[in-house]
């Protein structure tokens, strides 16, 4: 039998079939593959949506349990202020939104610590310290907004009106 370097058309068919055969294998793997990848993110999507939820759900509850006990809501010790007025401008305009954190020590606060607190009238209040006066039994603190039209403070304010340390502001515009 005489051995040519050619291909013959039933073997070129045959590997045809094999390619055919290859590509559908390839093609139910991917399949499987996406629907496991598919499932996989459809379940994960419904995980982040019921924690979302509950997450809310749960804020909600403390923000109520707070205001009903004449708290200042927050969350781990974390609370958010919206400045009202113009006494810090130009470093927190009206309307900012600010991140503050409870002071973990109220009586170490330094000059610059920009406090959120509550006056004698029980407003509340976000301006920066620009003394600490020590006196044997206390310490206490000096305040004033940045505006340069504002002068300090008249009353000192004390650790225990401190509500939070200024950490950002939170940029919504």
């Amino acid at each position: 039998m005489l051995q040519t370097k050619y291909t013959t058309k039933e073997q070129i068919e045959e590997m045809r079939q094999e390619i055919l055969l290859e590509k559908q294998k390839m093609s139910q793997g991917r399949k499987e593959n996406r629907q496991i990848i598919g499932f996989t993110l459809k379940m994960g999507g419904k995980v982040i949506f019921w924690t979302v939820i509950f997450l809310l759900l749960l804020t909600v509850v403390s923000v109520n349990k707070a205001k009903n006990r004449g708290e200042i809501p927050g969350i781990l010790g974390f609370h958010l202020f919206v400045v009202e007025s113009g006494s810090m401008e130009p470093t927190l305009n009206i309307g900012a939104v600010i991140l503050c954190r409870k002071p973990k020590e109220p009586n170490n606060l330094i000059v610059n610590d920009i406090v959120t607190f509550k006056d004698l009238s029980g407003h509340i209040i976000t301006h920066r310290i620009i003394e600490v006066v020590v006196d044997e039994r206390i310490t206490a603190y000096r305040t004033k907004g940045d505006n340069p039209k504002n002068s300090a403070d008249r009353e000192l304010l004390t650790s225990d009106r401190v509500v939070a340390v200024f950490i950002g502001k939170i940029p919504l515009t």
